[in-house]
């Protein structure tokens, strides 16, 4: 979670941030070197953008879902069992809560703007995997 909100910070401090002209260079030195994208990129077809986003929907679902499944499982808990099921579900529906308006950008993100939105999303999608498997 911590790593997907630092994450939106940097892009959002990166998009308003001042770049004077020799550090326009340096940057676009430093994006040429950039290690190579595993997803559609500024390059990518509409097609493959509108099918990666369909994929994007879908792990939100599907982790949606598990969520649904832990508050059923948090419902035939008793005692602490349950208290300690309910803190992780609410920290885990907020993690949720928070990839919801990145998804919603990247369904509307422009082709120069889609990778970054893409990795951002990707990064809060892995976080909520990792704290769904650490369950007991």
């Amino acid at each position: 979670m911590k790593s997907f909100l630092i994450v939106v910070i940097t892009l959002s401090w990166l998009a308003v941030a001042p770049v004077s002209p020799a550090e326009s260079t340096n940057h676009a030195v430093a994006l040429s070197t950039k290690a190579p994208s595993t997803g559609p990129t500024t390059n990518s077809t509409p097609q493959q953008i509108s099918e990666a986003n369909k994929k994007a929907r879908a792990k939100f679902a599907t982790l949606t879902r598990k969520l649904n499944e832990l508050k059923a499982k948090a419902q035939k808990e008793t005692g602490d069992a349950r208290a300690d099921l309910e803190r992780t579900i609410a920290a885990l529906q907020k993690e949720l809560d928070s990839l919801k308006p990145t998804l919603d950008n990247l369904q509307t993100a422009t082709t120069n703007t889609w990778s970054d939105i893409k990795s951002a999303f990707d990064q809060g999608v892995k976080d909520v995997e990792k704290d769904l498997k650490d369950l007991p």
